[in-house]
């Protein structure tokens, strides 16, 4: 971390959190990407990633980070104040545990997560990283003109352990004690043992290697949040989302599966229950209903645009941790997900008969399904079922079909499946067939999601 004296300062960011005082929370910073700055009345502190500040209740801070950062909160709530009270904590966070730190914050401020995990358990995670007190250090002392001076100096700093008196010094460099201790006063205005601690002064880390376990599975009990709309971006993993209706009994659940990559837009109204995958990361996405533009069919999850993803992250963290600007509007996250081309994703028929065939046609991939039998195995003819169908999806069977392979598709080849496999599996047997319905369906060709996918793209741990 680096330090400047401040005395509330003008400051000047893309990103500035009003001045807060955490009455009855503990606040955790923490840095992922880019830097932040913590400000306090006569300090300000730098973070960079993987670094994070514990900042006890009752203390007047404001946060600052750049457009292009990212920066998050945890709080916690006095009673559990973790490893100490009243003092500024310094936290180093390993680069291979920093998925732990969005946990934390979803468990302690996502309504969807929240009470999954005991406060008190969430404060002795924390604890693991506490490095020691942040204390303000004295700035380093500059170099020194005299040349044996300048030789003591950097002894002291690179071997503490073997010269600790200015006896230690002298014999090591050949030099009277009585000239060092005058060019020490001279040039520095101190004693020796000041003059050693200052040369001391230097920012260490300790190792960092600890064992620890991947973000553990979760299932929540049955929520409802009627004043809000919602969105669930699967950024990590694997999950299943279950949707009921209101007054809906159990054999009109929904169950949805839930990828890295994917978003599934709730109903307004709906409850929802989640059951998430060990080392998955779920965020929700909301915003206060409004009187008109709801939204009370179901869907199937969409996959967000790979140019998408940054701002969708910032928008994410902004609707969760307090870490948001004062004018931090909601609704932009909705502006945001309409320019992407498939939102907000393919209608679900909610008719018991439609269901059932999609069910199965969500199963063939390779899309071998024949119309006519499955019309047949309930009751209607292909004609019947394909006005039935586009009445309650809005599009034909056929274009509903081939628009879920496409999207599972683009899945496969962002997850690193090559081209070859993927057009096998949505049942094309040569690549330049697969390519050019994959371009009429996706608005881009399989090798541009297959070339511009990143190894452990969304592996932040």
């Amino acid at each position: 971390m680096q330090h400047q004296a401040s005395a509330y300062p003008a400051v000047s960011a893309d990103v500035l959190v009003s001045w807060k005082c955490n009455l009855n929370y503990t606040i955790v910073v923490w840095v992922h990407q880019g830097t932040a700055r913590v400000h306090f009345e006569d300090e300000v502190i730098s973070l960079r990633p993987g670094q994070a500040l514990w900042i006890p209740q009752r203390t007047a801070h404001m946060v600052e980070h750049a457009a292009d950062s990212l920066a998050l909160a945890i709080l916690i709530p006095a009673r559990h104040s973790g490893p100490a009270t009243g003092r500024l904590l310094r936290i180093e966070v390993p680069s291979g545990q920093t998925g732990w730190m969005f946990y934390l914050m979803l468990l302690t401020l996502s309504p969807l997560h929240r009470g999954q995990m005991p406060t008190a358990r969430v404060a002795e995670h924390l604890a693991h990283f506490v490095v020691k007190e942040h204390r303000s250090p004295a700035s380093p002392l500059p170099p020194a003109r005299h040349p044996a001076l300048e030789r003591a100096r950097r002894l002291l700093r690179h071997e503490p352990a073997t010269v600790r008196t200015l006896g230690d010094v002298s014999a090591r460099l050949a030099v009277s004690e009585r000239t060092l201790r005058r060019q020490i006063s001279a040039e520095y205005a101190m004693g020796f043992d000041d003059f050693r601690q200052r040369c001391l002064a230097v920012d260490t880390t300790p190792d960092q290697d600890r064992p620890w376990q991947p973000v553990p599975a979760m299932a929540t009990r049955w929520m409802s949040f009627p004043q809000h709309r919602y969105a669930l971006w699967a950024y990590q993993g694997r999950g299943s989302v279950s949707l009921s209706a209101p007054g809906a009994d159990e054999q009109q659940i929904h169950t949805q599966r839930l990828e890295a990559g994917e978003l599934l837009v709730i109903p307004d109204g709906y409850s929802v229950r989640l059951s998430i995958d060990s080392g998955a990361l779920f965020f929700p996405l909301s915003m206060p209903l409004a009187g008109s533009g709801q939204r009370t069919h179901l869907r199937l999850p969409l996959r967000i645009p790979p140019e998408l993803e940054p701002q969708l992250m910032r928008q994410a963290i902004a609707h969760i941790t307090a870490l948001r600007p004062p004018h931090f509007d909601r609704r932009e996250v909705f502006t945001l997900l309409e320019r992407g081309t498939h939102y907000p994703g393919l209608r679900w028929p909610e008719d018991p008969s439609l269901a059932g065939i999609a069910r199965r046609l969500l199963l063939d991939t390779a899309g071998a399904a024949n119309i006519a039998e499955l019309a047949a195995e309930h009751g209607l003819s292909p004609r019947s079922l394909q006005r039935q169908w586009r009445e309650a999806t809005g599009q034909s069977l056929a274009a509903w079909w081939m628009a879920y392979r496409m999207q599972r598709a683009e899945g496969m080849l962002a997850a690193g499946f090559s081209i070859s496999s993927v057009a096998r599996w949505v049942g094309y047997g040569h690549v330049p067939n697969f390519s050019r319905a994959f371009l009429a369906a996706r608005g881009r060709r399989p090798g541009s999601v297959h070339h511009s996918t990143v190894s452990g793209q969304r592996n932040i741990y």
